[in-house]
């Protein structure tokens, strides 16, 4: 799975409790998922999974992503045109629409189920 480092970081405000100060939550990393693709469509639904890269203690395995907050974003097919099969392409088109930009970009294992 690749994953993208933004700049600047994307953050979120979670309200821990009734009677506590909201606490701001940011992550450098994002991944992408189209929920669903359907080829041909005008528009694309992606969930974009915000988290942070965590290093294993082996040398030889690869960074882990650990998902912690998600949001969806739209996409048109015409966004969409110079989307092949180099996934930076989707990571660029979703940072941009974002405001943010790629840094750089990390081949990771997934914790998808955290």
């Amino acid at each position: 799975m690749i994953v993208a480092k933004i700049s600047p970081s994307a953050s979120f405000v979670k309200q821990v409790g009734p009677f506590a100060q909201p606490k701001t939550e940011f992550f450098e990393y994002f991944a992408v998922f189209a929920r669903p693709y359907i080829a041909g469509s005008a528009f694309t639904n992606f969930e974009v999974q915000f988290g942070t890269c965590s290093q294993p203690a082996n040398s030889g395995e690869l960074p882990v992503f650990n998902r912690s907050e998600s949001t969806n974003i739209v996409l048109s097919s015409e966004e969409l045109s110079t989307w092949g099969t180099d996934d930076t392409i989707l990571l660029n088109l979703v940072a941009n629409k974002m405001g943010t930009s790629v840094i750089s970009t990390v081949i990771v294992r997934s914790n998808l189920f955290n």
